[in-house]
C-alpha cells in the first residue's frame, strides 16, 4: 500500500500488517479511528504545562484486588 498523507501512519501500518484481515467498512473504520487517535493526541499536545502543575487525580491501588 502505498503512502498517503491523508491516511493516518498507524493507520497504514496497520493495514500494511492486517489488512489481508479487514473488509473495506473494517479498514474505514480503522482509518476513521486512528484519525480520531490523531487529533486527540495533536489537542492534549496543545496544553501548556509548568513544570508545577499536578496530575488532575491521584490512583490509589484498591487492596485485595487481585488483577
Amino acid at each position: 500500500m502505498p503512502s498517503n498523507p491523508e491516511i493516518p501512519s498507524m493507520a497504514t501500518a496497520a493495514i500494511q500488517r492486517f489488512g489481508d484481515r479487514l473488509d473495506d467498512d473494517q479498514r474505514e473504520v480503522l482509518i476513521k479511528t486512528a484519525q480520531q487517535l490523531e487529533d486527540a493526541a495533536e489537542d492534549l499536545r496543545r496544553w501548556e504545562l509548568s513544570n508545577g502543575d499536578e496530575p488532575d487525580s491521584a490512583f490509589s491501588a484498591i487492596e485485595g484486588q487481585d488483577s
